[in-house]
């Protein structure tokens, strides 16, 4: 997608939620930040440039999560430089490149002179959830396309999704009272309830000198951990609202 595509996203996004001066000039440059210097990912023997078609999970849940931790910081600036980064990536998976690349360009210079559906803009502001899972779910649901309307609707709608659940702080409150409620169950049931099942298998294993009661005690604790569960997914939800897990 060309920087007019891309820019076109932003300031439509930038018009419906009326964003400052420099939050809006915040998510246009880091819009197109990705074509400017090329991003790179390093590590213990590996180093490669990111791929705007393919960009990795990681690396666009990455600007998102650094993104969430600007704005609960109330750092406008890098919170919206962040999100047009990821959403650049996003915008990108949306355009097919064709076999072998051949009808790419083509396709670009056909889609910058595709005008941004508002609507798709206005559908996505609505229907988002403010989580992790949530964003991360709708850039693994985003699929390349060859139809330059249909490729321009999905990036637009996408990328509203991404930025309504980015820039969504309210429900902490509630969110606590609920953190505060799977706390208490998890430590005074499902803690006990596991180490008290593998403490019994243990036990009887060692006294009849049998691996029976261990194995018989794992099908408890199994379930334990998997009733716990929503305990471990708020953990992961509290971070995302800058909250202590505890």
């Amino acid at each position: 997608m060309k920087w007019r595509s891309h820019l076109s996203i932003g300031r439509s996004l930038a018009d419906v939620l009326q964003l400052s001066e420099e939050g809006r000039r915040a998510l246009l440059d880091g819009m197109v930040e990705p074509d400017r210097h090329k991003e790179r990912i390093s590590g213990p023997g590996y180093c490669y440039r990111v791929s705007h078609h393919r960009a990795p999970q990681r690396v666009i849940m990455l600007h998102i999560w650094m993104a969430r931790r600007a704005f609960l910081r109330n750092d406008e600036r890098q919170g919206y430089r962040h999100l047009g980064t990821a959403l650049h990536y996003v915008q990108d998976r949306s355009t097919s490149k064709g076999p072998f690349g051949l009808t790419h360009n083509r396709r670009e210079e056909r889609m910058a002179g595709v005008p941004v559906p508002r609507k798709m803009i206005e559908r996505g502001l609505r229907n988002y959830t403010s989580s992790p899972e949530f964003v991360g779910e709708t850039v693994r649901r985003t699929r390349a396309l060859k139809d330059p309307e249909g490729i321009m609707a999905q990036a637009s709608l996408r990328s509203a999704m991404v930025t309504a659940a980015v820039l969504d702080l309210s429900g902490r409150e509630e969110l606590r009272k609920e953190m505060r409620l799977a706390r208490r169950r998890h430590v005074l049931l499902y803690v006990p309830l596991a180490s008290g099942s593998l403490a019994l298998g243990v036990s009887l294993s060692l006294a009849w000198s049998s691996p029976l009661p261990l194995l018989a005690a794992i099908p408890f604790l199994a379930w334990a951990l998997v009733r716990d569960r929503p305990h471990r997914r708020l953990g992961r939800l509290a971070r995302w609202n800058g909250l202590s897990r505890t």
